[in-house]
C-alpha cells in the first residue's frame, strides 16, 4: 500500500470515528434531556426542596412533627353527636377512629377546657378526613345559640378556637284558647308551652285561683315572645300582655319596665302583684270552706269555721301570703303547730296543723311574700294532713277566698305619664289580633 493510499485509508478512518463518535455524544445528550423531562414533570416541589435542602443543617431545636395533609382522594365526613351520660371526648373521638395524638393536640387549643366538662344532652359536631381519620374540626354546641369551635390549621399543626354566637330574632305570636277541659291540656293543644302557661297563671294568680276557679268556657288571649336561630324557633320568651275571662268577669295584663324590674299592671297602670297570695299552698282540694254555722267534724257540734281548709300532703311546704312580720310561732290549743303574720295596716294572717317550722323561725322575725315558713301536718285537732288558713282585717275574720285584697305598691305619677300612652299601643295590637268571636264575646261582656 503506497503512502497516498495509506493516507486515504486513514481519512476514511477518521471520518468513520468522528461520526461514531457524533452519533454517540448525541445520544447521550438525548438520553440525559429525557431524563430531565421525566425528573421536572414526575418530582413535586416539595421533593425538589428536598433535594436542593439536603446539605446538612444544625438545628435550633426539636424538628416539629409533619402535620398529615389531606390529599384530594380524601372524603371529609361529618358526623353529629348527642353526648349521653357518661360520654367523654376521648371515648367518643375513639369511636370515630381519631387517634390519642390528635386529641391530645386538640386539647393545647385555647379554651379547650370547655372539652373537658362535656354534659349529657350537648352536641358535637366532628369533621374528620377520611381513610387517615384525620381530624379536620370540633364544634361543641353548648347551647342552641352558642358555639365552641375547633379548626386544625395543618400547616401549624394545631388547632385554633373561636366562639359562635347565633344571632336570636325576637317575634310577637297572639294565640286564644277556649278552656273545655284544662288550661293546661287546652293551652298545650293550642301550641303552648307549659313554661308559658305558669308564666300565665303567675301573672294572674292574685285574683285567680287556678285550682278552684277555672271552669269549662273561660277564655284567655295572650301576646307573648318567640325566640328564632336562623329561622327555627327556639322558645317562648316573656308574655307582653294577656287577657283572661274568667266566670265572666275579663281580667288584663300589660308587661312594663320600671325602675326596680319588670311587672304586670292594667291599662290603669295598676300592678296585678297584690299584698297577698290568695292560697299558700299548693293543695289538693279544700277539704273545709269558710264558714260561720259549719259543724265541726270531731266534735259533733255547730262552730264557726273562721278560714280554709287546704288538703295536702303531709310535708307540703307552707308559704307566707304577704309581707309582715312573725308575731307568733308555736303551738296554740286546737290549732297544733302555728304561725301568725302581722302584715300591719291590719292585716294578718294564721297558718295552722303545721308539722314542723321553717328551721330558724322566730318571733319579730321580718318575712317575705312567698318565703317558705312551715310544713303541711295534721297536728292540733285535726282529721287529716291539711292547712288552715285564716285571713284577718283588724280583728276580723274575712274569708280567704272571696276578700278584696289590696294591691301592692303603686305606680308613681311620673311613671304612670310614660305608661299609659304604652298601654295604648298594647291594647290596640291585642284589639288588631282578635278574632271574631273573641271580640263579640267581650263585646257582650262589655254590656252587661
Amino acid at each position: 500500500m503506497t503512502w497516498l493510499s495509506m493516507e486515504k485509508w486513514n481519512t476514511n478512518l477518521d471520518k468513520s470515528l468522528l461520526t461514531k463518535s457524533l452519533i454517540g455524544v448525541s445520544s447521550i445528550l438525548l438520553i440525559a434531556g429525557a431524563a430531565t423531562l421525566y425528573w421536572a414533570f414526575n418530582s413535586s416541589p416539595h421533593q425538589a426542596t428536598q433535594s436542593n435542602e439536603s446539605r446538612p443543617r444544625h438545628s435550633a431545636g426539636p424538628v416539629p412533627e409533619k402535620a398529615m395533609i389531606a390529599s384530594p382522594l380524601d372524603q371529609l365526613e361529618t358526623t353529629k353527636v348527642i353526648l349521653k351520660a357518661g360520654d367523654s371526648l376521648s371515648r367518643t373521638l375513639n369511636r370515630l377512629g381519631i387517634t390519642d395524638r390528635q386529641i391530645a393536640q386538640l386539647l393545647q387549643a385555647d379554651s379547650s377546657k370547655v372539652l373537658t366538662s362535656l354534659q349529657p344532652g350537648q352536641k358535637l359536631t366532628i369533621q374528620r378526613w377520611l381513610p387517615k381519620q384525620q381530624l379536620e374540626s370540633l364544634t361543641l354546641s353548648s347551647t342552641p345559640e352558642k358555639a365552641y369551635v375547633f379548626q386544625h390549621n395543618p400547616e401549624q399543626n394545631l388547632f385554633s378556637f373561636t366562639e359562635q354566637v347565633a344571632p336570636i330574632e325576637t317575634r310577637l305570636r297572639y294565640q286564644e284558647v277556649m278552656i273545655d277541659n284544662s288550661l293546661f291540656l287546652d293551652g298545650s293543644r293550642a301550641g303552648l308551652n307549659d313554661k308559658l302557661l305558669l308564666s300565665l297563671t303567675n301573672i294572674f294568680r292574685w285574683d285567680i285561683d287556678f285550682a278552684l276557679d277555672i271552669r269549662p268556657g273561660d277564655r284567655f288571649a295572650v301576646l307573648f315572645e318567640e325566640r328564632f336561630i336562623n329561622g327555627d324557633r327556639l322558645d317562648s320568651g316573656n308574655i307582653i300582655a294577656a287577657q283572661f275571662i274568667n266566670n265572666g268577669r275579663i281580667y288584663e295584663a300589660i308587661r312594663y319596665q320600671i325602675n326596680n324590674g319588670a311587672n304586670y299592671f292594667t291599662r290603669d297602670g295598676l300592678s296585678l302583684r297584690k299584698a297577698f297570695i290568695r292560697s299558700p299552698v299548693d293543695f289538693t282540694h279544700v277539704s273545709s270552706q269558710f264558714n260561720p254555722n259549719r259543724l265541726h267534724p270531731i266534735f259533733k257540734t255547730t262552730r264557726p269555721h273562721q278560714g280554709v281548709d287546704y288538703a295536702a300532703p303531709e310535708g307540703t311546704p307552707v308559704y307566707s301570703s304577704g309581707h309582715g312580720t312573725i308575731s307568733f310561732v308555736g303551738e296554740m290549743k286546737g290549732y297544733g303547730n302555728t304561725v301568725i303574720i302581722d302584715h300591719g295596716k291590719g292585716y294578718s294572717t294564721l297558718y295552722a296543723h303545721l308539722s314542723e317550722f321553717q328551721e330558724g323561725l322566730y318571733t319579730g322575725q321580718e318575712i317575705q311574700q312567698g318565703n317558705e315558713i312551715a310544713k303541711v301536718g295534721q297536728t292540733g285537732w285535726a282529721t287529716g294532713p291539711h292547712l288552715h288558713y285564716e285571713f284577718r282585717i283588724q280583728g276580723q275574720h274575712k274569708n280567704p277566698e272571696t276578700v278584696d285584697i289590696p294591691y301592692d305598691s303603686p305606680m308613681s305619677k311620673d311613671e304612670l305619664v310614660n305608661f299609659l300612652p304604652y298601654a295604648q299601643q298594647v291594647i290596640t295590637r291585642l284589639q288588631q289580633s282578635q278574632s271574631s268571636d273573641y271580640s263579640q264575646y267581650l263585646s257582650q261582656l262589655s254590656r252587661r
